[in-house]
């Protein structure tokens, strides 16, 4: 660290020009390195335990990633783009990390070159472009309705996962799953929202794993007297309370007799019996309430043969609008047609020693994926891997491009970046290389993963695409035979928005980091903290004695936690 009195604060220090690139680039590459093993169907998986000693079991890269806690902001840019990976197009996180870190690490060696930093991001911003024009003239349109490409799709997106790991029978899951799409997505206009997917987890046996083209509700029916199942259903969402309401302030009524007393007490009934009656003449004989049900509404619905469910999520209301075409009831005093929903079938079963209830629908936009497994850990790991194959099948009927995976597709571009850089007639040429190297660093993992000669690999990769001349030849790395291979008889294929948006991410993290030359710090202060009478301060004495049970720091976060 540097000082420069009477320029600086006492407590600010500079890094230096020098200094601040290199620990930028290596940042960056030490947190990628931590997910490079995961890559691929036979990548390894991770264990993050957090604080309270829960523990995160995944192969999922940005998943990992994103639990582990990092300081160094260009390691924390990283993961952000990881995350952003995640986001938009769901898989090829591992992939994105991989790529951001090979290309920081080359730009470290481009530096010691005496290389600019601007020549450097012009190099990287050059090869975006070629890369991505390479990528358009070799994906593959295809049909967003074939039911086959999806298939394929699934199964290089989730093989090696712990859905497909746990699985006996991957093609049921597999059928679940494209089944769930083709009910919600409009492929006519290529449009699917996968918020209209709902997750539901339950301990259990994975093969009980089912999906319910509806909604499931984690609650119970109301009352022992109300019916457990009813046919075609007429469905009431509500807002509002079947109960006596409470005032928001505290307020008093001066009762001065028993008369009174049952006079308000009627009265209260009295409001509900209306309420009651408004249901009944609405001719539905399902209710369903985001607040409370009392027990006087519970008895009087139940006595018309009428299932009441209150206080469910507002997510659930969404869903059920979804699966059974109602609206959520504006005021219950005019109940119109409209907003009545139906159904096919709504019924309570035990699932997993908890109750709960099913609400098939008879044409539903919205539907409802029940995971099992035997623990917790395990169900959010399925989650992860199901929500990542329905966003791959998203990427393709939004659009329905593909590629050849096995780091074919990657293959390709690096050939014919390294074939296109002796025509750059300035430094940006040795970028350029560099950029085909950070590349093929993707096929080269892929195979250390699975046990192959990284070096053997390298040769034989580059020797397969310099003999195929002219004609486009997906050569990848096949997991199976642990050779390079022609993918196109494999059947391994990836959507091209995955490839797109890794490629896009990773240059814009990595010329980002590389734009960064210099680093001032103020000097971080532990113990920083509020009292009760909200004063906020900070003492280099850990154990000074005075309270320190109000909330955390608001300048700085400190390093650990007072309780």
């Amino acid at each position: 660290m540097m000082k420069y009195p009477g320029l600086l604060d006492e407590d600010v220090s500079r890094i230096g020009v020098q200094e601040s690139q290199m620990l930028n680039l290596i940042s960056g590459k030490l947190v990628t390195d931590l997910v490079k093993t995961s890559l691929g169907p036979k990548g390894m998986s991770k264990i993050y335990i957090d604080i309270l000693d829960e523990n995160t079991l995944t192969k999922h890269g940005g998943a990992f990633l994103r639990k582990v806690d990092v300081d160094h902001p260009a390691a924390k840019s990283v993961i952000e783009a990881v995350n952003t990976v995640d986001t938009h197009v769901g898989d090829g996180t591992t992939s994105s990390a991989i790529l951001i870190g090979s290309l920081l690490d080359n730009a470290k060696d481009l530096l010691n070159m005496k290389i600019p930093v601007t020549v450097i991001i012009k190099g990287y911003e050059r090869s975006l472009d070629y890369a991505l024009d390479v990528l358009d003239d070799v994906k593959i349109k295809s049909n967003n309705l074939d039911h086959d490409i999806m298939k394929q799709l699934l199964i290089t997106c989730l093989n090696g996962k712990t859905l497909f790991d746990l699985y006996d029978d991957t093609t049921k899951i597999i059928n679940l799953m494209i089944e769930a799409i083709s009910t919600i997505a409009d492929f006519k206009n290529n449009y699917i929202n996968i918020d209209d997917i709902k997750f539901e987890e339950k301990i259990g046996n994975i093969s009980e794993t089912q999906l319910i083209r509806g909604t499931i509700l984690d609650k119970t029916i109301d009352s022992s007297a109300m019916p457990r199942s009813i046919d075609n259903p007429k469905i009431l969402l509500i807002n509002e309370s079947l109960e006596t309401m409470k005032t928001k302030s505290e307020s008093e009524i001066e009762i001065t007799s028993p008369e009174q007393m049952n006079q308000f007490l009627t009265q209260e009934n009295t409001d509900l019996e209306i309420l009651v009656k408004k249901i009944v003449d609405a001719n539905v004989n399902v209710v369903i309430s985001r607040k409370g049900v009392n027990e006087f509404v519970q008895e009087a619905l139940a006595q018309k043969g009428i299932i009441t469910i209150r206080r469910v999520k507002y997510n659930d209301l969404w869903w059920l609008e979804k699966a059974t075409g109602a609206k959520t009831c504006k005021d219950i005093q005019k109940i119109s047609a409209d907003e009545i929903g139906h159904a096919k079938k709504i019924y309570e079963k035990t699932i997993g020693g908890d109750k709960m209830i099913f609400v098939e629908g008879i044409n539903p936009k919205s539907i409802t994926l029940l995971l099992r497994a035997n623990s917790k850990q395990y169900l959010d790991e399925l989650h992860r891997d199901a929500l990542n194959g329905f966003k791959v099948l998203r990427n393709f009927i939004e659009n329905p491009f593909i590629v050849f995976g096995a780091g074919s597709i990657e293959g390709i571009i690096a050939e014919k970046i390294r074939n296109h850089a002796p025509t750059i007639g300035n430094k940006e040429q040795i970028v350029l290389e560099r950029f085909a190297n950070s590349v093929e660093e993707i096929p080269l993992t892929l195979a250390r993963n699975i046990g192959m000669d990284v070096i053997d690999t390298k040769t034989q990769l580059r020797a397969k695409f310099a003999n195929s001349t002219n004609q486009i030849k997906w050569y990848g790395v096949d997991y199976t035979s642990r050779k390079i291979s022609n993918m196109t008889l494999s059947k391994i294929i990836e959507t091209a928005a995955v490839k797109q948006q890794v490629f896009n991410t990773a240059i814009e993290v990595t010329n980002m980091i590389l734009n960064i030359d210099d680093v001032f710090m103020k000097n971080q202060i532990d113990n920083t903290h509020c009292h009760v009478d909200g004063h906020v301060h900070a003492h280099h004495d850990g154990g000074k004695s005075h309270n320190h049970f109000e909330q955390e720091g608001l300048e700085q976060r400190q390093m650990h936690q007072y309780y």
